[in-house]
Formats: C-alpha cells, structure tokens, sequence
C-alpha cells in the first residue's frame, strides 16, 4: 500500500514523501520529480509494528524539508511560521538574530511563543513549556522499547523532558547540539524538539 505523505516545490524540480507499507516493513521514500520522471533520494524503514506516534508538532514535512538531510534546500517560509501555528515546538530558524528579518520574525511572535540567538546565524524559536507539556514521556518511550531501540539512558531523557524548551537554546548550558546527536536520548530529544516523527529517529537508531 502506498500513501503520499507530502511534497514541496521548488524552482527547479518538486520532491514527493510516499510511505509504503509492504507487510512487517515500512518504507518512507522521497522523490526528486522533474519531468514527470521519479528519482528516489533516500529511504527511511522501520517495523511495522501496528502503530505509530502521532502529533500535531511531529510531522514529515518537518523531517524532509525543515533540514538539509534530504531536501535541496530547507523551506525557509515554512520554517519562519511552524513553531507559531503548531506545527513544531521549536525550530533553528536561518536568519541572523541582528538583521532587519531577524528582529521583525521576533517582533511578531505570539505571547506563548519565545526566541533566542543561536550560534552567529540563527534563532531558535521555541513555544513557551517543557517539553513534558507537548509529549508524554512514558508513551514515547513505550513506542521505543516496541520497536527494539536499546542503550538510552531514559533518567536522562526524563530530565530533558522536564526542561523548559528555552533550556534548548544554549547547547552549551544544556550539553546538547540541535544540529547534531552523540547520545540516544539526545537523538530522541533533538528528534522531538524539531518536529521529526518519532519513527524517523528511531530508524537513525536501529542503523
């Protein structure tokens, strides 16, 4: 069974997101379109294990098109918006925290909405809350331990989940890179902060 997940396009080609669903084993593949021709640039797989999570601030677009892990370039307008309509609950946003873009995208934030410089070039936009206040830690690690994730230290996963999201902001006050992962429970975290779904981390996991 094939469903389309999502799609972008862009100004030269248009890239597709189908999830394929072949018995035990899921396969999420996006396609570089051009010409009505379909090159496949990458797979994530995982189990089919009768469910999986769900959440208004996790979604595939997130994955494919907030990064450059798989798109040719991150949807910068998308991104500049997601956090304040709901679809993530944080996000590095490209622009220079001193630039005219930068202080008008702050500016302009809801009440329930913050934001900090990150590194030299971004902010990071955050709703306001622990991350306990948007997942629930026992269901996503439920979800982990079924699909056979192991060697994550869930005490400190925990301690993250308490952790204002602001706490995130500063990678070096908390010990964790948004832009990279040495830990799995760093993995997860990172994961669910930036709004990828939980199957996606879980498939960097098992590799």
């Amino acid at each position: 069974m094939t469903e389309i997940l999502c799609k972008a396009n862009y100004n030269c080609c248009s890239y597709l997101v189908e999830k394929e669903t072949n018995g035990n084993n899921i396969s999420i593949i996006v396609y570089d379109v051009r010409n009505g021709h379909h090159t496949e640039k990458g797979k994530i797989q995982y189990k089919n294990i009768g469910e999986e999570f769900s959440s208004p601030f996790l979604s595939w677009y997130n994955l494919f098109f907030c990064s450059n892990n798989y798109g040719p370039a991150p949807d910068y307008e998308y991104m500049h918006k997601a956090v304040q309509e709901g679809k993530k609950t944080a996000a590095t946003v490209y622009l220079e925290p001193d630039s005219k873009e930068g202080k008008e995208l702050v500016d302009s934030l809801p009440e329930d909405c913050g934001a900090l410089p990150y590194g030299q070039s971004m902010i990071y936009v955050f709703h306001k809350g622990r991350l306990s206040d948007f997942f629930d830690f026992e269901k996503i690690k439920s979800i982990y331990t079924k699909h056979d994730v192991y060697g994550v230290d869930w005490d400190k996963a925990e301690e993250y989940f308490e952790k204002d999201l602001s706490f995130f902001g500063d990678e070096k006050d908390c010990g964790l890179s948004l832009q990279s992962g040495e830990y799995k429970e760093q993995c997860i975290v990172k994961g669910l902060i930036l709004g990828y779904p939980v199957e996606s981390t879980i498939a960097l996991l098992r590799t």
